[in-house]
């Protein structure tokens, strides 16, 4: 599908735009639901042009998603929380009051004392928890790094570069939470 005909495409749809390289940045379309994050177009502009596209596109109705390009996730915040895709499926929906999690677990706004952006100690597992009000660490929205699994070579430097969405996450739930974020990547 090209660019246009993605734009054109019926749904809801979000623009999704790339880190800048060599002057230029691709803006992709999504459509995001149930059945997880998916691409349906592309195009590359030139960072002068960039501004002018995100323009267009949202008067042309596509809210703004995020992505980076080391994860799988895209993710989207309104007025009512944030919710995070995967290729596969919703992973993470804060609306409201309440959070659902990828295992389809509730959990209350109120209960959420602080939002944690972290990695393990040998940097495999990484992604958001929340510390709840009881005590109580759960996972909101995590990942297992393959590229970590196995590499003695594998250093922070690697973890630091792969995991720029963690904080990102984490900070946008803590907002919709109104509670604490700390980042302890």
């Amino acid at each position: 599908m090209t660019f246009e005909e993605a734009v054109a495409a019926p749904g809801e749809k979000y623009q999704v735009s790339g880190r800048a390289k060599d002057g230029k940045r691709t803006v992709m379309i999504y459509t995001l639901g149930d059945d997880g994050a998916k691409q349906l177009g592309f195009t590359q502009v030139t960072e002068a042009e960039h501004a002018g596209v995100v323009a267009d596109l949202s008067r042309r109705g596509l809210a703004i998603a995020e992505t980076d390009w080391y994860c799988d996730f895209i993710w989207h915040t309104n007025a009512d929380g944030i919710a995070v895709y995967n290729s596969e499926h919703r992973v993470f929906d804060a609306t409201g009051n309440t959070a659902t999690l990828e295992d389809f677990k509730v959990v209350r706004r109120e209960d959420i004392a602080k939002v944690i952006a972290f990695a393990s100690e040998d940097y495999i597992y990484r992604g958001a928890k929340a510390l709840l009000r009881s005590g109580q660490e759960i996972p909101l929205v995590t990942e297992a790094a393959s590229s970590a699994m196995g590499d003695p070579t594998y250093s922070r430097n690697e973890l630091l570069m792969e995991t720029g969405w963690a904080p990102k996450i984490a900070a946008a739930i803590a907002t919709w939470a109104g509670s604490d974020f700390e980042d302890l990547i």
